[in-house]
């Protein structure tokens, strides 16, 4: 927006994003500032240090840390190589104004299909609350399919937790928790957290149900 292309602190380089963030040495100019707007005057032992103890923050954000850097995580959609039937479900919330939907899927133990689900939830635009719809929805599907034995993903660990923990009476969706709750104890299901990359079936299912108007289909 500037007329020149130099920076406007210290008019002695071009105006980049490194330049701005990390070459210009700020606290000079704002210490020439308070000099001459506030005659508040700091000594060069002051300035001296706020401008290494700048220079340390930058390099410390940008520094890859001691143990390697990022390690490899293998991550897929029965991450606890359970042996039984898996249910892998999502929420999700798109566009303006905000649509939700849920949705997931039910693999055997071997990874083959048996059924997928998704719904819109109309009049939502919280994504707990779609979360939570995919964990009841796909219970549900799973105990009229007479599965016996179940484990169900989510990549929301709020959700989990919500379930997992003690009961939570004065909750916004406290009764949407203890259905789930109960579909729980009445059967044999357990509950798993999962990363979103392992998750992205569910994902999609999650998405076809923000994008579609029925409130519940099942895809057999």
């Amino acid at each position: 927006m500037n007329l020149s292309a130099s920076c406007v602190r210290c008019d002695l380089q071009d105006e980049t994003f490194l330049h701005c963030i990390r070459d210009c040495v700020w606290l000079s100019w704002r210490h020439r500032n308070l000099m001459s707007l506030n005659n508040e005057t700091w000594s060069l032992s002051r300035l001296s240090f706020n401008i290494r103890s700048m220079v340390e923050t930058f390099k410390n954000c940008f520094t890859i840390s001691s143990n390697g850097g990022s390690v490899d995580r293998f991550i897929k959609w029965n991450n606890n190589n359970f042996s039984c039937t898996i249910l892998n479900v999502d929420g999700s919330c798109l566009g303006s104004p905000a649509r939700s939907g849920f949705g997931g899927i039910i693999r055997n133990t071997f990874g083959h299909y048996l059924a997928g689900f998704s719904g819109y939830i109309q009049g939502s635009s919280d994504i707990l609350y779609s979360e939570l719809n995919a964990v009841y929805k796909g219970l549900l599907l799973a105990i009229n399919m007479g599965i016996d034995e179940l484990v169900c993903y989510s990549d929301s660990l709020h959700c989990i937790n919500l379930i997992k923990g003690p009961q939570v009476k004065f909750h916004m969706h406290a009764v949407l928790i203890q259905d789930i709750k109960d579909l729980i104890s009445q059967s044999n299901v357990s509950l798993c957290h999962t990363l979103k990359e392992g998750n992205q079936c569910a994902d999609f299912f999650a998405k076809l149900g923000t994008s579609s108007d029925a409130d519940f289909t099942s895809h057999d």
